[in-house]
């Protein structure tokens, strides 16, 4: 009895120890793809960097996409934005705008001719009034780069906005690029991938020089938004949006009609402020 308690016991430590190795494999593949998310939150380039054809063609449009207006930093504009859910009008008011490269926007919600939304930011706040009253408070929150959402419906951030009224594509933080044809139709598109799955789609015509659509995505996969260039307009040599539209899953389309652009207009910094009123 004790032999065949002796025995059983032995064979169970045998197995733990030839279980080992794979223990120890498992926890580095683990290691590994730790290592990778945190390179990749930290923005860190790919370990091996991709040198196919195909990689390198994604690597060369997506410099000259972001080549576009780079010189042109500041500007402002006038128009009108329509908010749609589901079809059905949530707002139809004037809007102005003022913006500074990288992250300074302020903008100005117009309702029966006067002011009834501001929004602000610095770089480092965030600055927001609501109410037609002139002494509404202004809440501050220290946000170096914060999301329109409270004011168009979809999670779009102060960055993306610049980047679409100055005539560029946002470019969202990626891992690696692949450009490929579309399945159905003429074009190709830009894939930006995460360590998994894709964080944006740049949707480009057949000379791959003119963005036809993009579409920013989650982690977990699920659109934030989808921008349109509807309609262009050249304005002293830049090439800049005349009708704009972003739209999510939840059925929320935004349309900004722009009435009136100014490009390299002098700024300063107390235009990206709101001061609390009296």
């Amino acid at each position: 009895m004790m032999g065949r308690m002796c025995g059983v016991a032995c064979l169970n430590a045998m197995r733990r120890v030839r279980a080992l190795p794979a223990v120890a494999m498992l926890m580095a593949a683990a290691m590994l793809s730790g290592c990778a998310v945190f390179s990749e939150s930290l923005g860190l380039p790919p370990a091996v960097e991709d040198t196919s054809p195909s990689a390198v063609e994604a690597r060369l449009v997506l410099d000259d996409l972001q080549k576009t207006n780079d010189t042109l930093k500041n500007f402002k504009g006038v128009g009108r934005l329509t908010i749609r859910k589901e079809g059905k009008v949530q707002m139809d008011e004037r809007l102005a705008w003022i913006g500074s490269d990288p992250l300074k926007l302020s903008v100005v919600l117009f309702a029966a001719g006067f002011p009834a939304v501001r929004m602000a930011g610095d770089g480092e706040w965030l600055y927001y009034q609501d109410g037609e009253a002139p002494n509404s408070p202004v809440k501050k929150l220290r946000a170096s780069d914060p999301d329109f959402k409270r004011l168009l419906s979809i999670p779009i951030q102060s960055s993306d906005i610049l980047a679409l009224m100055r005539g560029r594509i946002p470019i969202r933080g990626h891992r690696s690029a692949r450009l490929q044809p579309l399945a159905s139709g003429n074009g190709y598109v830009l894939l930006l991938m995460r360590t998994w799955g894709v964080h944006q789609k740049i949707f480009l015509d057949e000379s791959k020089s003119v963005v036809r659509q993009t579409e920013v995505y989650d982690s977990s996969g699920s659109l934030l938004f989808q921008v349109n260039f509807i309609e262009m307009q050249l304005v002293d040599g830049y090439k800049v949006p005349l009708r704009l539209m972003v739209s999510n899953d939840e059925k929320v389309v935004v349309q900004l009609v722009v009435e009136r652009y100014w490009a390299d207009v002098p700024v300063t910094p107390s235009m990206f402020v709101l001061g609390s009123p009296g």
